[in-house]
């Protein structure tokens, strides 16, 4: 499961009673007639479900630890969702060694769980910021979904294919959902169906019921999943919605102090004009009386003064972008720790050249 950066049961086994054979021969051949075509069926059914006899297997031959469980619990899988998970053999994994598992050759985006398909294996990001709680249990939801639909046959997904793009098409004009779908259409070319199952089954609200019915063999209160989704993706929209805003202040006090600042230097150019012009009529007597000379000195006096008014509000206005834009390399600061938070590696200046 990847996430964009800012600008991822118990077996139930048939009960066995001994055979009570009633008087006569007769019966003994009916009781064991029946026992052969019960065996019968067993192996028939062990020979077209060879996947499930493995994962039984796996999940018996499973330890599974606190962390691990506490995945199944919070994102309320059920018995048989229990049992996918677990049948691959899940595995939070540090920093360090994660990416040996996982890996992207999609710049800006941050890889938090894969289910390998050729080692029926799920691998998990060990997310550490507390800032995003529950976003480890869509992971986990996400990836168990992936071997659920691995195990599908044919026919189950090509009944929920219809019903899976039309819960997609609902979401047609959401920038986020359109980028998340980009990414996969690079990263997993080929999958759409398979990570469309997983994204709807663990973010989208209320679906059809024919979904919501397929979807509660694996989570008994998807709601509540979905919440758990919600949440943690809000922590990155308020951060996002955080700094579009402060930009969108930013680009509009540079607008207008640039302005502002044209039109003070431009009208002290030409105050300073009309005042040499003053002086010089002044010194050679042009005035002819007391009060024209009074008159405009009170006009050039009055420019002067709207100007330094001007250039006073275009000073404040500075120091309201310098606040604005320490505010936002602070935001740009949380953003960096999210990022890596989520396994999307600080870029390398001379990489981007």
């Amino acid at each position: 499961m990847a996430i964009p950066e800012l600008d991822e049961p118990a077996l139930l086994r048939p009960r066995r009673e001994r055979a009570r054979l009633g008087p006569g021969r007769i019966a003994g051949l009916v009781v064991g007639a029946l026992a052969v075509i019960a065996l019968g069926a067993a192996g028939t059914w062990v020979l077209t479900h060879p996947q499930r006899i493995t994962d039984h297997f796996t999940v018996w031959n499973f330890t599974v630890d606190s962390t691990i469980e506490g995945y199944a619990d919070r994102s309320t899988m059920t018995d048989e969702g229990r049992f996918l998970f677990y049948a691959s053999r899940p595995e939070v994994s540090p920093d360090d060694e994660f990416d040996a598992h996982c890996s992207s050759q999609v710049d800006d985006d941050g890889i938090l769980g894969c289910h390998l398909h050729g080692e029926t294996r799920i691998y998990l990001y060990d997310v550490t910021d507390d800032r995003l709680d529950g976003i480890e249990e869509v992971v986990a939801a996400h990836e168990m979904l992936h071997a659920a639909w691995d195990r599908m046959g044919d026919d189950e997904r090509d009944a929920l294919a219809p019903l899976l793009e039309a819960a997609a098409e609902t979401k047609a004009d959401d920038p986020d959902f359109a980028k998340t779908l980009e990414y996969y259409a690079k990263a997993e070319p080929g999958e759409r169906l398979n990570e469309l199952h997983s994204i709807i089954g663990t973010e989208f609200g209320p679906l059809d019921p024919v979904l919501e019915k397929h979807y509660a063999q694996y989570f008994s209160d998807r709601a509540a999943l979905v919440a758990l989704h919600v949440a943690s993706h809000a922590v990155f929209q308020q951060q996002q919605d955080a700094i579009d805003g402060i930009v969108a202040q930013l680009d509009s006090l540079e607008a207008g102090v640039d302005a502002d600042y044209a039109s003070y230097n431009a009208g002290y150019d030409q105050l300073n004009l009309d005042i040499a012009d003053f002086n010089s009529r002044a010194e050679s007597g042009d005035f002819e009386s007391q009060a024209q000379f009074d008159g405009e000195r009170n006009d050039l006096l009055a420019r002067q003064a709207d100007l330094d008014a001007l250039y006073a509000t275009i000073s404040d206005r500075k120091n309201q972008y310098d606040a604005l834009l320490a505010q936002l390399d602070d935001l740009n600061a949380q953003v960096d720790e999210l990022n890596q938070s989520i396994n999307i590696k600080p870029r390398d200046p001379a990489a981007t050249g």
